[in-house]
């Protein structure tokens, strides 16, 4: 366990303290295994048709990118402030065609949900135990799969978004290292 993958949760869920284990256990799961389990013949039109629906006007401090590793090289960008700036679902979709093409692995989830459980068991994260458990022995008896945000999550924040990497999305909009 580093500093890092334990600021990282906790300043995940210091910014959405109504997010559940569920949605730290999503947040982990993106930034170890990307967007591929979304890419498919569909995922462009769904992407096009949550763009049209999402009030814009609504979340106006909501960064475009926010980071879902610890080490920040794969991001969210969320979809209201993209949208705001006037740029391309068109080319977001290359980004994330691009970006599905990495692979995580298992290890790797697993240490940083261990750093998410010891964060909880000790004080530093305010969650329930059991929605922890549950999630563990769903992961013992079905392996890692993606899941989708809770209720409370989706209430509190409605969130926007898709999942790529830092440098395939500061090479398609030309955005510098620094921004």
């Amino acid at each position: 366990m580093t500093k890092n993958d334990k600021d990282f949760i906790i300043l995940h869920v210091e910014r959405y303290p109504e997010a559940q284990p569920r949605d730290v256990y999503k947040l982990i799961f993106q930034g170890v295994y990307g967007v591929g389990h979304i890419i498919s013949e569909k995922a462009k039109e769904y992407l096009w048709e949550e763009a049209g629906r999402i009030p814009l006007e609504d979340y106006p401090d909501r960064p475009l990118r926010e980071p879902v590793s610890p080490d920040g090289s794969i991001v969210r960008v969320n979809l209201r402030p993209f949208l705001r700036r006037n740029l391309s679902l068109d080319d977001l979709f290359r980004v994330m065609t691009a970006s599905a093409e990495m692979t995580g692995n298992d290890e790797k989830f697993i240490k940083l949900w261990m750093v998410f459980v010891g964060l909880v068991e000790v004080g530093d994260i305010r969650m329930e135990l059991k929605g922890i458990k549950e999630l563990q022995d769903s992961i013992n008896k079905n392996g890692i799969k993606p899941m989708h945000h809770t209720e409370p999550y989706r209430q509190a924040y409605y969130p926007a978004y898709r999942v790529v990497t830092l440098d395939l999305f500061r090479e398609e909009f030309c955005e510098p290292e620094h921004a």
